[in-house]
């Protein structure tokens, strides 16, 4: 057991140099996400590699990004996701044949998503001041949005959220975000 204890402080200790050489040299910018989301993944079953390092590369920042400015990126990629989920929330309660009980889960939807953006503020400000664990706090509430928002169309049989794509998007970033606090955390 102490092998295995040892083992897994020397693959992380090896990331963390991998992390901090990463950031000093522009070639290996691709290795930090790579490195990063291989990380996150093997340390969370809710973070596809592949989500992760294509959310990362949608950004330009994560060139030349550290741990903690990819941190930063993710809650950006979040506040994206939750703001256009907002905004197809909205266009979907339009249709006027909306069922009342979908229209029902589209404004639960909407309040939850709405209620993530101040919370993901405080986050964003939390994490940059290096108060991890009370980004995480905050980060793992948003995280109860997306699921709590599909869970909702699950209460009536047969009924099809039409949000799935947005909600898993939204849970993965927070799952992501969550990741690389904890990593961050850790180097503390």
């Amino acid at each position: 057991m102490i092998m295995i204890s040892t083992s897994h402080l020397f693959s992380f200790t090896a990331f963390l140099l991998l992390i901090f050489s990463s950031s000093s040299h522009g070639s290996n910018t691709h290795n930090i996400i790579q490195e990063t989301c291989k990380k996150s993944a093997e340390s969370s079953p809710n973070i596809s590699y592949k989500f992760c390092v294509a959310s990362f590369e949608s950004d330009n920042r994560s060139r030349s990004a550290n741990l903690h400015k990819l941190g930063l990126i993710s809650m950006d990629l979040m506040r994206h996701n939750i703001t256009s989920t907002r905004r197809e929330i909205k266009k979907l309660l339009r249709n006027k044949k909306l069922e009342e009980f979908i229209k029902g889960c589209l404004k639960d939807c909407l309040e939850l998503y709405s209620d993530a953006v101040p919370t993901l503020k405080e986050a964003k400000r939390e994490y940059k001041e290096k108060k991890y664990k009370d980004a995480n706090v905050k980060v793992s509430s948003i995280m109860e949005a997306p699921t709590t928002c599909e869970d909702g169309f699950q209460e009536k049989q047969g009924t099809i959220s039409p949000l799935t794509n947005n909600n898993s998007n939204a849970f993965q970033l927070a799952a992501l975000t969550l990741s690389i606090i904890n990593m961050n955390m850790h180097l503390q």
